[in-house]
Parts: structure tokens; C-alpha cells; sequence
């Protein structure tokens, strides 16, 4: 194949197929599939949620972080919500599609979200993944009549209300921020910028592994490699192998969820991108309305830095990229919170060092650290590790790789309900 997509919900990643098909750039199909899964998998992703992001172009890299503060009417907190409208920091998802729209994009974005737009108001069959996560998380929706009122159900899944959002996205800022309940103020959504940043990098294997800067945590992924003692003699089947990753990588983090997509079009362009509600369902809080639901980041402060305009808190979101000779490798990343920093080390092991085909390393079974304890999935060497009880609390990882004879191959995992696709 020529150009690929992978996303966690296979009607997204075929929303970005036809844009690639029809012409659409990388940028233009990876805007569309996140558009359509702000529809199709909403616990995880949506127009109330941040959104940070890597495109290579023409021997360009860039990096994008759209990530949003307390809004202005927030008051000091001695326990910082974990839930509810006091969770819920400005959104970037918006912001996002048009500081990367503005800079790449050659399609208008009411053009790209015309296939969301059709899902959201005819509806689509709940996924299992998204389906399950629901159960999970009924009490939390509960809480809030226009989430129960969406999401509670055992139709179809049908947002008219987002779909007409959808439509408004030029005027997004005044459309959805004047709804907004309190401590929300129209201005606060007017207020957000989505900044261009520079990705780090380090030399690594041959090949340059590409991370975000803060305040993602992606550049952590770039400390483990420096500290990875080397796995020379080892394999996967070895404990030691995930035992040095282990230690390389060092204390868990911070919790969260998001979803990854990646797209590589016929010239090289690349994007990978990262776009979340932090917790599943986020906030619990959908804007009345107007189908958003907005996500919990605020939980990541700590009670000193609870306060209005206070900086935005540290991400877990952290898409990424490899390079060779300067131009696209790998392009990859997961969901998962602190897992993402976790699983790109695996992958990196496993791909770059194993030499395992993509498909293979992203289904490999897999471990995550946390402070108390280690999970792992069946199929791994003996770590002392608990079974995990989830399979999404080790991620969705997918990816797109370059071959030397100008062919991709892409994959998605299949832990989520995705598809990787390409022509």
C-alpha cells in the first residue's frame, strides 16, 4: 500500500480512507477519522477533550499542543474534582483540527466532518468496546441527565445535537462556549490557543525516535531509551527483557484515556495524533445542547495549582514518530494514559530491536507499572505480575511503517474495535 490509516473504531479509519482516496492530504484524513470518532467513540474522544499532535511534511517536523486551563470562574479548591463540571478544563480539540487544518489542510472542515455529521444524526451501532466502557461507567453518567439521556441507551447511537454542533464548527467558540454552565464563560473559549512546538528527539538504534516536549510526557519515552540497559542476547521471551524496559522507563505517572490515530498519505506526509477526555466519559458533563462532552483534565492539578488561567496540566497524550534518513519510519502511538510512555517502549523494543512486523508487536501481550503493582497480559515470561482485569488498561497502539521498496504496512490493535486501512 501507498497510503494507510489506522484508528480504534473501524468506521473512523474508513472515514479517512475516502478522504485519502478522494485526493485529501494526511492532515485533511487524520482531521475526518478524529471527527468520526468524536461520534462513534465518544468515552474516549470528542469536541469537549484536548488534542496534541506530530505531522511530518516535506522534511518538516512539527508538533502540535492544543490543550486548554481552568476556565476563569474557577475558585480555589483544598480537593481537586476528579468529576463533574469542576473537572473540566477549556477544550482543544477544536482548536486543534484548525491550527492543523490552517497550517496543512487542503479540504474545508465542513467538508471533513460531513461523515461524522451523517453518523451523529442517523446513528450508529454501539460498539462493544464503547458499549462496555458505558456499563462500566453508568454511575458517572447518571450524575448528568443530557449524558444519560445519550449515552444510557440501548438504541443506536444517535447525537443530533452533536451532529448539529458538528455543523457549527466555525463558530464553535460562541456556539458552545455560550452554553457552557458555570464556572465556564463564553471567553474562556475564545481565549484558547493551540501552540506549534518543536518534537525531541534521540538517535536510537540506527533510527531517530521523535516524542513531544512538555507538557506532554512523551519526552520520558526518550529518557527510558538513554537509560535502557542494552538488550543484546535477550528477546521478548526473556523476563529480563521486560524487566530492563521496566527499570528504564521508571515511576508510572499520572492516570488518564485517550484515543490514537495515524495517517500516512501517497507523498510521505505523516500525521499521528493524540485526542482525548482524559478519563472515560471525562467529566461526566455534556454541554446542554449540544452533544459535548467535556473532559476531566482538571483532576491532573494539585490544589496549589487549581486556580483560574492556572498553566495546563501535564498530558498523558504523547503521539510519536521514527525517522530514517529524516523522513517517516514508524508512525505510532497509543491510548492508555501512563501506558502510552509504557507501550511505545515495548513497541520500540519489539519492532526496532526484535525486528517483529508491526501487526505483531502491537498484538504481543503486554505490561504496565503502576506505583503498587504490576499487570501484564497472558502470554508473557514469569514478572511476579497481576492478570490485567481489562484489556484497554494496557492501550490500543497502532501504527503505519515504510518499507525500503517504497511500500507501507499498517496496524491496529486489536484490543479496540479499529481497523488499519490503506490503498
Amino acid at each position: 500500500m501507498r497510503a494507510a490509516v489506522a484508528s480504534p473504531h473501524h468506521l473512523a479509519s474508513a472515514v479517512g480512507l475516502d478522504v485519502l482516496r478522494s485526493g485529501g492530504n494526511a492532515v485533511d484524513a487524520a482531521i475526518a477519522t478524529n471527527m468520526a470518532l468524536a461520534v462513534v467513540y465518544p468515552h474516549m474522544c470528542g469536541l469537549g477533550g484536548d488534542l496534541i499532535a506530530m505531522v511530518w511534511n516535506v522534511g518538516e517536523l512539527s508538533g502540535l499542543l492544543s490543550t486548554g486551563k481552568l476556565p476563569s470562574g474557577s475558585e480555589p479548591a483544598e480537593k481537586v474534582p476528579r468529576t463533574g463540571i469542576g473537572s473540566a478544563t477549556v477544550p482543544g480539540c477544536v482548536g486543534g483540527w484548525r491550527a492543523l487544518h490552517d497550517r496543512y489542510g487542503t479540504r474545508p472542515l465542513d467538508e471533513l466532518a460531513q461523515p461524522a455529521i451523517l453518523y451523529a444524526r442517523e446513528g450508529v451501532e454501539r460498539a462493544p468496546g464503547f458499549a462496555k466502557i458505558t456499563g462500566l461507567m453508568r454511575p458517572l453518567l447518571e450524575r448528568d441527565a443530557e449524558a444519560a439521556r445519550i449515552y444510557l441507551s440501548d438504541d443506536p447511537l444517535v447525537q443530533p445535537e452533536l451532529a448539529e454542533t458538528l455543523e457549527h464548527l466555525d463558530e464553535f467558540e460562541s456556539y458552545v462556549g455560550s452554553r457552557a454552565p458555570e464556572p465556564f464563560a463564553e471567553e474562556d473559549f475564545h481565549a484558547h490557543e493551540a501552540q506549534w512546538v518543536t518534537p525531541v528527539r534521540r538517535d536510537w538504534e540506527g533510527v531517530t525516535v521523535c516524542e513531544m516536549p512538555p507538557h506532554s510526557r512523551g519526552h520520558i519515552v526518550l529518557e527510558a531509551l538513554d537509560r535502557l540497559e542494552p538488550l543484546d542476547g535477550l528477546t521478548p521471551a526473556d523476563a529480563e527483557w521486560h524487566q530492563r524496559l521496566m527499570r528504564a522507563h521508571g515511576p508510572p505517572g499520572l492516570a488518564g484515556d485517550t484515543i490514537y490515530l495515524c495517517v500516512r498519505d501517497e507523498n510521505g506526509m505523516s500525521v499521528s495524533l493524540n485526542q482525548s477526555l482524559k478519563d472515560a466519559f471525562g467529566s461526566g458533563v455534556v454541554i446542554p445542547g449540544t452533544g459535548v462532552l467535556l473532559q476531566n483534565r482538571a483532576a491532573d492539578f494539585t490544589p496549589e495549582t487549581y486556580l483560574p488561567g492556572a498553566k495546563v496540566p501535564q498530558h498523558t497524550l504523547a503521539p510519536a514518530m521514527v525517522l530514517r534518513d529524516g523522513e517517516p519510519l514508524l508512525v505510532f502511538g497509543a491510548m492508555g494514559g501512563p501506558s502510552q510512555t509504557q507501550i511505545h517502549l515495548q513497541l520500540l523494543a519489539r519492532i526496532l530491536t526484535a525486528g517483529e512486523p508491526i501487526a505483531e508487536a502491537i498484538a504481543a501481550p503486554r505490561w504496565r507499572v503502576y506505583a503498587d503493582r504490576l499487570i501484564a497480559e497472558t502470554g508473557l515470561p514469569d514478572l511476579g505480575a497481576r492478570p490485567a482485569p481489562l484489556p484497554d488498561m494496557l492501550g490500543h497502539a497502532h501504527a503505519i511503517m515504510a518499507h525500503e521498496d517504497g511500500t507501507l504496512s499498517a496496524a491496529f490493535d486489536p484490543r479496540s474495535d479499529g481497523a488499519a486501512l490503506g490503498f
